[in-house]
Parts: structure tokens; C-alpha cells; sequence
């Protein structure tokens, strides 16, 4: 948590509802999309994993005879533990700039939260992506049976990977998917597949006017991540763009965002503890006297976390 300077005269409540306001946003940014936000308490806790295949299994007789007891369930349930990690950026703003400054064009405080905000975001969603799109927190995972960049779509069975996908979610988390995540480079051959072309032609009319996959497919959500990431490293001056969710694989998965929370069966969540007991993101505003500049600093506490793998499938090496 921040300490008692931040918490009391250093926090900005107007430049804090403004980066608020731009988290509410969204925009490119999909990862509260598929791992919702869940605000805790403290800094560190226990979260429980399971799936609902228990819900689904018929091993107890429920018969009750007279004068005898019914029957006792039993339930099993694992528990893992998160760490919120602090978050935080900040801007110096010289004195010369706040002056010189064109208030009619230009706002330098609000400018370097805005600046703050977005890099905060785009750590957070590289982080999620990153997670979700790792057999080593997706166990659950296949190969597809042609890459869906294939030329002429020759073996190609975009159909027939999506149902393998939802089969093992069904089986093995015992709920019924409802998102694919489709990367950009792979959505753009998706779209161009023949069968696909076939289906939709029929059934969603914006194909001219968006360009994109439809907004259901196969009874998912379609979901095409298209923010972008320039992954030079410091001090690189020649900028690497690219997607920032760029993996060459496609994620099918559960996400509850209807009552995301401990208890609630998801692929995955946002554990995150408020700033000051109830900010998702807060901004302070101080001077460095030493360096004649006001100083812009965002802060953002939490911990993303895989807590139901049987809840997504990752259909592998669909583009090459």
C-alpha cells in the first residue's frame, strides 16, 4: 500500500479521475476483457482453483429412506495464494514547460498521466498475454490441424480446431466457453477462409464495413487484440513495432463477467488492491525543488492469475 505522503497531500483527485477515466476507457486494451478485475483487500492472499466438473458428476445416491440420513457430498477444492505488486511511473515537468505551456493545446500535467496510464496499461497487458498464452499456465492445449495461413487453405479446418477446443473446456472445466481470442496476423487469414467466407456471408452483413471476423463465431465472442508494442529495448532509439499480443497461437476460454470473484470459476483474474482502500489507479502531484519540476506519478497494485486452466485451450501453431 502507499505510504502516509502519498495517501494524504501528495494525491491529485483530479488527475486521478482522469487516468480513471482513461482505464474505464479501454480501447485497444483487452486484457480486463478476458481476466476481469477482482478488488481484495490486502496485498496478498489465497484465491481458490477449481473447475465445475464436481457439479456435473452424478456419484452420490440421492435416495433417502425413511428415518435415515441423506447422503454426504464432499467437495474438492485447492487454494493458491497472489501477490499484488505495485506498480508506478513518473513524470518530471520543468518549470520552463508549465510556463511556456499553450493551455489551449496543452495541459503538462494531465498530459504525462495520460503518458503514465497508457504505459501502465500496456505492461499490464503484455503481462496477461504473456500468462494466457503459455502452456505452462493453459494446460490444456492441442495443435491445429493445418496452420490457418496455410496457402489456398489447403487442410485447413478452422471449424474442426474450434470444436476440439470447446470439447476440452466442456470435459475437463465443465463450462461452456464463450470468448476466442484470435491475434491479428491470424484473424486477417481467418477471415479470408473459404468455408468461413461461406458461413458468414449469410448470417453477418459488416464483413464490407468492418473488414473483420464477424462478432460470434461458432457461438464465441470474437476478441482481436490490436494493441500496439514497440519491444526495442531502453535506450533503442529505432522503435520495433508490433502487436502486443503477437503468440502464433489462438485462445478459446471461459471468462465470468458477470460475478467475477474468489468463489467464481474463470480463466483467469486481475487480483487487484485499491490505492488508498478505493482507487484502481491513483496519481500524485509533488514538487522536487532540487530539479525546479513538478512531478506526475501513477500507481497500480495487483497480480494476474491463471485460476481455472481447464477453463481455455490454446489451439497451437495456427500461423507460421
Amino acid at each position: 500500500m502507499a505510504d502516509d505522503r502519498y495517501v494524504t497531500q501528495n494525491l491529485n483527485r483530479t488527475l486521478t479521475e482522469f487516468a480513471m477515466t482513461n482505464i474505464g476507457l479501454g480501447g485497444d486494451f483487452i486484457s480486463d476483457r478476458i481476466a476481469p478485475v477482482v478488488r481484495v483487500p490486502t496485498t496478498t492472499g489465497k484465491y481458490y482453483k477449481f473447475s465445475n466438473t464436481e457439479a456435473l458428476r452424478d456419484d452420490y445416491d440421492a435416495i433417502r429412506a425413511p428415518k435415515t440420513e441423506s447422503n454426504e457430498i464432499k467437495r474438492t477444492i485447492s487454494s493458491a495464494t497472489y501477490a499484488c505488486q505495485q506498480y508506478g511511473l513518473r513524470e518530471l515537468i520543468p518549470d520552463e514547460e508549465m510556463r511556456n505551456a499553450d493551455r489551449a493545446v496543452l495541459d503538462p500535467e494531465r498530459d504525462a498521466i495520460n503518458l503514465i496510464t497508457r504505459k501502465l496499461q500496456l505492461a499490464k497487458e503484455l503481462r496477461v498475454a504473456a500468462k494466457l498464452f503459455s502452456t505452462s499456465y493453459c494446460s490444456k492445449y492441442g495443435a491445429c490441424t493445418a496452420k490457418w495461413n496455410t496457402p489456398n487453405g489447403t487442410g485447413v479446418d478452422i471449424e474442426g480446431d474450434i470444436d476440439a477446443a470447446k470439447l476440452s473446456i466442456r470435459k475437463f472445466g465443465g463450462v461452456e466457453p464463450n470468448i476466442i481470442v484470435i491475434p491479428p496476423h491470424i484473424a486477417v487469414y481467418a477471415k479470408r477462409d473459404v468455408t468461413l467466407r461461406g458461413l458468414t456471408k449469410y448470417t453477418d452483413p459488416t464483413l464490407l464495413v468492418n473488414g473483420d471476423l464477424p462478432p460470434k463465431l461458432f457461438g464465441l465472442e470474437v476478441i482481436i487484440p490490436l494493441v500496439l508494442a514497440d519491444i526495442a529495448a531502453p535506450g533503442i532509439t529505432s522503435a520495433i513495432m508490433g502487436f502486443g499480443w503477437s503468440s502464433n497461437s489462438v485462445l478459446v476460454a471461459y471468462v465470468d463477467r458477470q460475478t467475477p470473484g474468489k468463489s467464481s470459476i474463470s480463466l483467469a483474474y486481475q487480483f487487484r488492491c485499491p490505492i488508498n482502500g478505493t482507487l484502481d489507479i491513483a496519481a500524485y502531484r509533488y514538487r522536487e525543488e532540487g530539479k525546479h519540476s513538478t512531478v506526475i506519478e501513477g500507481l497500480i497494485e495487483q497480480a494476474e492469475e491463471v485460476v481455472c486452466a481447464e477453463a481455455g485451450y490454446l489451439i497451437t501453431g495456427c500461423y507460421a
